[in-house]
């Protein structure tokens, strides 16, 4: 109940925050519940907490609010103090091409790859 709690307290702090990001932060929010809802999906249907047809949407859910954030990420990113140095980390970019390769762990052959 603890989490129930925490996650209540989280929707009641978007209220508090400059209504200009507002939108944002309610996306974010609900990014995090359909994450929750997808990673314990099994839980939730075998409980009768959610629907069949509601389970089956939740990838289009997901889906939709990841697009409709897309615009604000690097304003986010800059907001959470995420470094230009993180976002241009393997991962961050084409990491199936980074992984494709033995890379050693090395940036070199990575950024040859990308360019050509």
């Amino acid at each position: 109940s603890s989490g129930i709690n925490a996650e209540y307290g989280c929707h009641e702090k978007i209220g508090l925050a400059d209504p200009s990001i507002q939108p944002v932060l309610k996306k974010l929010y609900n990014l995090y519940l359909v994450t929750v809802l997808q990673e314990n999906i099994g839980f939730f249907l075998s409980n009768n907490l959610i629907s069949r047809k509601a389970a089956a949407g939740l990838r289009n859910d997901f889906d939709d609010l990841v697009k409709d954030i897309a615009p604000d990420s690097l304003a986010l990113a800059d907001g959470f103090g995420i470094t230009d140095e993180m976002l241009s980390a393997p991962i961050a970019r084409d990491w199936e091409l980074y992984n494709s390769y033995d890379n050693a762990g090395e940036m070199e052959k990575f950024e040859d790859m990308i360019r050509s």
